[in-house]
């Protein structure tokens, strides 16, 4: 495993389609398609849309050059959960959002029942997909804007509700040695006002029967103390960059 390294993003990250797509040997295959059908019978609602695996990473004096090439969800699960496939598992590269209310609060949210993280504590965010492709480049500011307004109903062009928009940090390494890009997002209000305006969010996801992506909203005081007793909490699942973030910032107040 390669160790976590979280450091602040000072180059830019450049993210570019190779145009191929993975072509897995057959016995591997055949493995991964018996366990996507086995979720879809057992009721999993899963969709086997496109997923992007990092092949290359190469770093420059101003850029971090990654290349990647396509695969699918179903290839994604497989190596998640039941065995890594070492060099032909898949090492993704997402977004995530730092959410921090007027107060000094930071928002996350445990992912809900009906997603395939269900019950894991995680930031807003969302891997990358054909919907941020630009040329064959990716835009990974319109994934993280895209996923801050379907998670958390925040709309970061909205400057009188969002003050502060900024890529920030970048996580690597770690035992599935995927890459996360962290945007800071700081809000013009407390946690009693965005937690107003997102549960009244949740009822309307809910009048159209739609579930929200988190199964529930966290607030945590940014502050040493509460973050080191709210992450030595024993049976909570953190996705794996959650732990070193909030170490990093921790270490910083």
């Amino acid at each position: 495993m390669k160790p976590f390294k979280i450091t602040p993003i000072t180059k830019d990250i450049i993210v570019r389609f190779s145009n191929k797509e993975i072509i897995l040997p057959q016995d591997i295959q055949e493995k991964i398609d018996a366990y996507w059908n086995e979720l879809i019978v057992s009721g999993k609602q899963y969709k086997r849309g496109e997923v992007f695996t990092v092949t290359q990473k190469d770093i420059a004096d101003n850029t971090i050059n990654i290349l990647v090439e396509k695969t699918d969800y179903a290839h994604y699960l497989y190596s998640q959960n039941i065995d890594s496939l070492e060099s032909i598992g898949v090492h993704i590269i997402h977004t995530a959002a730092l959410v921090e209310t007027s107060d000094d609060y930071f928002i996350f949210g445990v992912m809900g029942h009906q997603t395939s993280r269900s019950g894991t504590y995680q930031l807003c965010g969302g891997g990358i997909d054909n919907d941020d492709l630009r040329g064959e480049y990716f835009d990974f500011t319109h994934n993280i804007t895209k996923e801050l307004v379907e998670e958390l109903n925040i709309d970061v062009t909205d400057k009188v509700r969002v003050t502060h928009f900024e890529k920030s940090y970048f996580k690597d390494g770690g035992p599935t040695d995927k890459m996360t890009v962290i945007y800071w997002v700081i809000l013009n209000e407390t946690k009693a006002e965005f937690l107003e305006k997102y549960n009244r969010f949740v009822e309307y996801l809910k009048s159209k029967n739609e579930l929200p992506e988190f199964e529930r909203v966290i607030t945590l005081k940014k502050n040493k103390n509460e973050i080191q007793k709210f992450f030595f909490k024993e049976n909570i699942v953190f996705d794996e960059y959650m732990k070193p973030l909030f170490s990093y910032i921790e270490e910083r107040l």
